[in-house]
């Protein structure tokens, strides 16, 4: 086909995609020839070692007899003293030529690699500790009218201020905007209140015996069944089938109604805006008293993001509903704002925002 802009003449040179970058048979031969150079190096290695440990053996084998067969030829010693001799120096041969048995080697290897993987472990097990400078975020919970956040300080696991000193309170009921920029904090907020990040310092108070959902961007999706699924964090025997199908077609995905029962790797198989409405499904089904939805619309249109926040405020009127989002269509489905604001000098803070 023509390519309006170009000279039309040499257009059939032009791939319509990247099939000749991928089949261009230069790239293939410069990635093999790694694999080939590092099979030549294991196996000049191998020749090496092999050469020093056999060529050891085998004339430790001849070497007490040509050292003491002078000496019975001579007469000097009787055939019985020869053996005796080769004999005792064998036994101290093997007890001292551990370190050239070529079994040892890769068994050190795979002692090697284990003992890697552990420290490997361990390490990653120590940063997750909180520093000792810090006293950590403690997460409690106490009879209150909401959720609060009482001096908050986030760092990063190399120790470094991420938020500081963040206050806010979040009633029941409330819905809540939560903005900044890029890389601000938001997100690691929201993991500061489920629990899970615990480099920083200060308070988090949630009503005890709440039901809290948090439905990041990228919803999490069990392989299983899609009963198992929409009903996940949830045993799927609590919830009703009917519940399961209305949950979905409120959410535009009727086919999927029918399909309860089918087992799957659903992360697979549904588009990345199929996943959200499927963790907007969760929602609907689950009723939580607290939803944190982090751009849990970022992959559907403005629309469906109408259609799926009309939803949560028309079935959920209860919920305290708390978004990270950039679009500027969210705000009009909250009443309060909260913005992360970066400073140039120090970590970033928490504001309350005029909408």
């Amino acid at each position: 086909m023509p390519f309006p802009g170009l000279d039309n003449r040499h257009a059939k040179h032009i791939p319509s995609g990247g099939e000749a970058p991928e089949a261009d048979s230069k790239n293939f031969r410069e990635r093999f020839a790694k694999v080939v150079e590092n099979w030549w190096g294991i196996m000049k290695l191998r020749k090496r070692l092999t050469g020093f440990t056999v060529g050891f053996s085998q004339i430790a084998i001849i070497f007490p007899y040509v050292v003491a067969g002078p000496r019975f030829f001579r007469g000097e010693i009787a055939l019985g003293g020869l053996m005796q001799t080769a004999s005792a120096f064998n036994q101290v041969q093997q007890a001292l030529s551990v370190i050239v048995d070529p079994r040892l080697y890769p068994q050190i290897a795979e002692w090697r690699a284990v003992v890697n993987r552990l420290t490997t472990f361990e390490a990653a097990i120590a940063l997750a500790r909180p520093r000792p400078e810090t006293e950590g975020i403690r997460r409690k919970d106490a009879a209150a009218a909401g959720i609060s956040l009482e001096g908050v300080d986030l760092h990063l696991p190399d120790g470094r201020p991420l938020l500081e000193g963040a206050h806010a309170r979040i009633l029941g009921g409330e819905s809540v905007l939560l903005t900044g920029p890029t890389g601000a904090g938001k997100s690691t907020l929201f993991r500061a209140i489920a629990g899970i990040w615990p480099f920083g310092r200060g308070t988090i108070t949630v009503p005890p015996d709440a039901r809290v959902l948090f439905l990041p961007q990228k919803p999490y999706l069990p392989i299983g069944t899609l009963r198992e699924v929409v009903s996940y964090p949830m045993p799927a025997s609590g919830i009703t089938d009917e519940a399961l199908r209305e949950g979905l077609e409120a959410v535009g995905l009727p086919k999927l109604a029918e399909r309860l029962d089918e087992n799957a790797h659903w992360a697979m198989q549904l588009s990345p805006g199929e996943q959200q409405r499927i963790a907007f499904a969760r929602a609907l089904v689950q009723k939580p008293d607290w939803l944190f939805l982090d751009e849990a619309t970022s992959a559907v249109d403005e629309e469906t993001e109408q259609r799926l926040y009309s939803l949560v405020k028309e079935r959920l009127a209860g919920t305290a509903v708390v978004s990270i989002g950039h679009r500027p269509t969210l705000g009009a489905f909250h009443s309060r704002r909260l913005m992360v604001r970066p400073n140039a000098d120090r970590a970033a803070s928490l504001e309350e925002a005029t909408k």
